[in-house]
C-alpha cells in the first residue's frame, strides 16, 4: 500500500463494534513516522496492532519466501516502511498478528492458492462464518491466465492493432491534431 496517507483508509472492518479479520497486506502497520513518502511527519495510526512503522530513505525490494501453517508462500516486497512490534505478537509472513488483525509487507501472498484458502478458512472461522474453501475451484494463476486471454481476445477483436503498432514504433503522424485536456469532444464525422 503506497504511503502512510492511504494506509489508514483500508484497515478497519467492523460489525457492530466487533473487529473482523482485516486484509493483511500492509494492514495493521499503521502508526508511522513518515518523512519519506507523504512527508506528513508522524501520523497516528488506528492503534489496532501495537506496531510502529518508521520509513527508510531506501526502498525495500525483495522476493521473500516462507510458509504459514505448512503452506508455502512466495511474495514480493516493495516498501519504505519498517514495522516493529511494540509488544509480543504472533509472527505472520514477516509481519504480525494479534487475534483477528494481521499485518505484513508481503504483497502477492494471496496468489498462493493453498495459503490463501487456509488463511481465508481461518478468518472465516474467526468471524463465525460457515465457509470452507473449494479445493476444486480454479487457482489464481489459472484465473489470471483466463482474464489475460479474454483481454487479448478483446484487443484483437476491437482495436486496430496494426495502427497501434505503427504509433508505438514510429510515433504519431505529423498532421495529428492534439486535443487538450477538457476540450469538448469533436463532432462525429458526417458520411
Amino acid at each position: 500500500m503506497p504511503g502512510a496517507d492511504a494506509t489508514k483508509c483500508r484497515i478497519a472492518l467492523s460489525d457492530g463494534g466487533r473487529v473482523l479479520p482485516c486484509d493483511p497486506r500492509s494492514g495493521g502497520h499503521q502508526t508511522s513516522d513518515d518523512p519519506v513518502e507523504s512527508r506528513a511527519g508522524t501520523v497516528d495510526g488506528l492503534g489496532l496492532l501495537p506496531v510502529d512503522v518508521t520509513f527508510d530513505a531506501a526502498k525495500h525490494l525483495a522476493r521473500p519466501t516462507g510458509e504459514w501453517r505448512g503452506h508455502p508462500v512466495t511474495a514480493y516486497e516493495i516498501h519504505h516502511g519498517v514495522a516493529r512490534a511494540t509488544e509480543p505478537l504472533e509472527p505472520f509472513l514477516d509481519g504480525y498478528r494479534r487475534d483477528a488483525l494481521w499485518g505484513t509487507t508481503w504483497h502477492g501472498a494471496f496468489e498462493n492458492d493453498a495459503f490463501r484458502r487456509a488463511w481465508l478458512a481461518t478468518v472465516a472461522e474467526q468471524a463465525g462464518a460457515a465457509w470452507t474453501p473449494d479445493p476444486s475451484a480454479p487457482g489464481f494463476a489459472a484465473l489470471r491466465a483466463a482474464m489475460l486471454d479474454r483481454l487479448a481476445d478483446a484487443v484483437a477483436e476491437h482495436l486496430d492493432t496494426a495502427t497501434l503498432t505503427r504509433l508505438i514504433e514510429h510515433g504519431p503522424p505529423p498532421d495529428l491534431r492534439a486535443v487538450p485536456p477538457g476540450a469538448p469532444a469533436p463532432a462525429p464525422a458526417r458520411t
